[in-house]
């Protein structure tokens, strides 16, 4: 069958007015909004927030939703879209378990503490080549392994305590910075390889029948000559799995996050009648340094 060749110029034509004529009820979809960037605000609290993002380039968000959309579907029919912190994540991949267990969100009455805390307790500590997404206030967190103090999701750093800022003593405000530091740092030290050869090696090296990362701590203290994994480099056993010795990147977490919790006497004093442990030490004071982390 032959089509009359003037019907698709017409259709054309008609489909061309039509959209234009739909033009005139178009609004903004919001579609491309990045709610990354803060905007300023009547709010107070919501201005701490901006006045923070515009010297640091780092939202600080108290809740994890932190934008609603009104979209309409194919139908017509409108909608909310809600975009959220990605806080948790697995290596594992679709279908393995979850890391974070539970948590709770900061009270709005307690942001400008936590504001303070990130101010003064973290961002002094913070290089220029070290990207932080956003940071996300809590009041408390736990992952599968117990209650911990930070965690860094996809696109967020989770900091946990915001309420208990304003009656905590310095020592508690030393270790939540520690926590947070070494949560933030940890992910780009675990990628530097080659640096990081001499710092598993100075492990390895004392027992090469197997590998101590990861080792069964019965195992540890009946098949080898150790009994006390500082030993052999470890600061102490796995904190998310008190039956193991540390994995690699639970010892480097461990390193940085002592580092910042005590001074280097603090940390002579503690450790310093363990070899393995103060040249472990020094490998990553020499790391955090080069990343440009004022140490």
């Amino acid at each position: 069958m032959k089509i009359n060749k003037w019907i698709l110029p017409m259709l054309l034509v008609t489909a061309f007015f039509a959209s234009c004529n739909n033009d005139d009820d178009l609004k903004p979809s919001n579609l491309e909004r990045n709610w990354f960037v803060l905007e300023d605000s009547d709010d107070p609290v919501d201005h701490l927030r901006y006045l923070f993002y515009e010297e640091t380039g780092i939202p600080v968000f108290y809740n994890d939703t932190i934008g609603v959309t009104e979209r309409t579907d194919v139908f017509g029919n409108s909608y909310l879209d809600y975009t959220t912190l990605s806080m948790d994540y697995s290596l594992g991949g679709v279908g393995s378990r979850p890391l974070i267990w539970y948590y709770s969100l900061c009270p709005k009455e307690d942001v400008p503490d936590g504001l303070d805390f990130l101010e003064t307790e973290i961002m002094p500590w913070v290089p220029e080549g070290i990207h932080v997404h956003s940071f996300l206030l809590l009041d408390s967190l736990a992952l599968t392994s117990g209650s911990v103090e930070s965690f860094k999701g996809m696109n967020t750093v989770l900091v946990a305590g915001i309420t208990k800022l304003k009656n905590m003593e310095q020592e508690e405000r030393s270790q939540l910075r520690a926590a947070v530091l070494g949560t933030m740092f940890a992910a780009s030290v675990s990628t530097l390889e080659n640096e990081l050869k001499s710092f598993y090696q100075t492990t390895r090296s004392y027992y090469d029948t197997e590998d101590l990362y990861g080792y069964n701590l019965w195992y540890f203290q009946n098949r080898t000559p150790y009994s006390d994994p500082k030993e052999v480099g470890f600061l102490g056993v796995d904190p998310t799995n008190t039956y193991s010795l540390p994995t690699e990147s639970v010892d480097v977490s461990m390193y940085i996050e002592a580092i910042f919790a005590y001074t280097e006497a603090e940390f002579e004093g503690l450790y310093g009648g363990y070899e393995a442990v103060m040249k472990k030490y020094e490998i990553m004071v020499s790391i955090l340094k080069g990343l440009g982390v004022p140490l």
